[in-house]
């Protein structure tokens, strides 16, 4: 059935969004994995320009590895490690020679996602990978707000015929997604109830998600909502206040429940940032020959810094991280659903936010001093390294596996999170 009018969830900033182009600092024609959509990859091969077929040549190849349409070519980056097209300006070459509508489906729409849960409701929200998206997320000076728009569905619009599909299939039902948006909103809620600490309220979530498996375990899905509701009332009236305080502190143990960030880090790829802070590290980790281990010096040293550099950045711009993290559960938490193929409960999605205050910390204590910087801009830059992490870095995944090959040392999953909010 064709579709006559959308219904369009979005974050209110999501409309001021545009590419900055050259004006940009960090932005994406360098250090990344550009695919190419076959539509796009067959203009560009049929371009008789001999500038732009030359570049072409070298830059513009099949992606073997791959069978679909969307990624059915790659743009192979030049010596500098940026696109083969971009221009000493920073500008881009097939913009300025064949006009927006060549740019490939990766060119044009990131750092934006459209994801349809229900049907005929789109959520589009940005990536903050993207350094102007995540400005405009981070430093609106208001929290986070939610705007739903309606509006015909446009057939002549690339942007809305673009990932245009079916609601998402799995075993579960539209009545649990139903149940489980309520937990979302909960989860939002609670992320900006300033009136608690950040880790607090970070801490709550994962107990709301713990409490959520056990309903969807007993098969009791339709009391989520109420559940959802309960536990916003409880943290405002400060029930989870003072959990963090009660816990009995161990220094090894919180160096244990810093491995897994710290891995994490280390994963992602050495180049810009990333590079400076593994060249800082790598004098600190145990091994050699390229293979390196994160052992207690590098850790007491991370958590130094995390300390002494992170926290007070932190405490001084709460909003802007508030709004990161509700930016995160709006665009990446829902709905819950993937953890049934990877064994992965709702819980840990609770961790995986408190893994990712942690390798905040990390962050703003490493990042290498720019001089002149202000600290927001040190936190903007803190940010959009997190979220390349969480998107190169099957986070789910390793907190669920972390420890079993040191099942003595494997932390009860929400005391590990309480350690790295701590």
């Amino acid at each position: 059935m064709a579709i006559k009018e959308l219904e369009i969830i979005q974050p209110t900033f999501y409309r001021q969004f545009s590419c900055i182009g050259p004006a940009c600092t960090d932005n994406c024609c360098h250090n990344w994995i550009i695919t190419i959509d076959k539509a796009h990859y067959l203009q560009y091969k049929a371009v008789q320009d001999p500038k732009f077929r030359e570049i072409c040549s070298h830059a513009v190849k099949r992606n073997k590895n791959k069978n679909g349409t969307q990624d059915f070519g790659i743009m192979r980056l030049n010596a500098g490690e940026r696109c083969a097209f971009q221009d000493e300006d920073g500008g881009c070459g097939i913009y300025r020679l064949l006009g927006p509508d060549a740019l490939s489906d990766t060119c044009t729409f990131y750092p934006r996602s459209k994801k349809e849960f229900l049907p005929g409701i789109w959520e589009l929200s940005l990536s903050l990978s993207c350094m102007e998206a995540a400005r405009l997320a981070l430093f609106s000076g208001k929290p986070l707000e939610l705007e739903r728009i309606r509006r015909p569905y446009d057939p002549s619009s690339r942007s809305d015929r673009y990932m245009m599909g079916q609601p998402r299939q799995n075993s579960e039902s539209i009545a649990l997604l139903n149940h489980l948006q309520a937990v979302r909103q909960a989860c939002l809620d609670l992320i900006q109830l300033n009136t608690i600490p950040l880790p607090d309220r970070i801490l709550a979530i994962g107990l709301l998600l713990r409490a959520g498996d056990k309903l969807r375990v007993e098969t009791k899905a339709e009391q989520l909502p109420h559940l959802a509701g309960q536990y916003v009332r409880q943290a405002a009236e400060g029930k989870f206040s003072d959990v963090l305080e009660q816990m009995a502190y161990n220094k090894n143990t919180h160096l244990w429940a810093l491995v897994l960030p710290a891995s994490h880090l280390m994963q992602a790829e050495r180049r810009g940032d990333f590079l400076q802070m593994w060249k800082t590290l790598e004098p600190l980790c145990d091994g050699e020959n390229g293979r390196y281990v994160v052992g207690p010096r590098a850790l007491e040293y991370i958590l130094e810094q995390a300390q002494k550099k992170g926290d007070p950045l932190l405490q001084r711009h709460a909003l802007a991280v508030e709004n990161y993290f509700a930016n995160y559960i709006f665009s990446s938490l829902f709905p819950f659903t993937y953890f049934s193929e990877h064994s992965i409960t709702m819980e840990y999605h609770g961790v995986i936010l408190a893994e990712q205050y942690m390798l905040l910390r990390i962050l703003l204590g490493l990042l290498p001093e720019v001089e002149g910087q202000t600290e927001e801009q040190r936190l903007l830059r803190a940010v959009v390294a997190l979220a390349r992490i969480t998107q190169h870095t099957n986070l789910a995944q390793a907190v669920s596996t972390f420890g079993r090959e040191k099942p003595e040392k494997t932390l009860d999953t929400l005391a590990h999170a309480a350690y790295l909010l701590r």
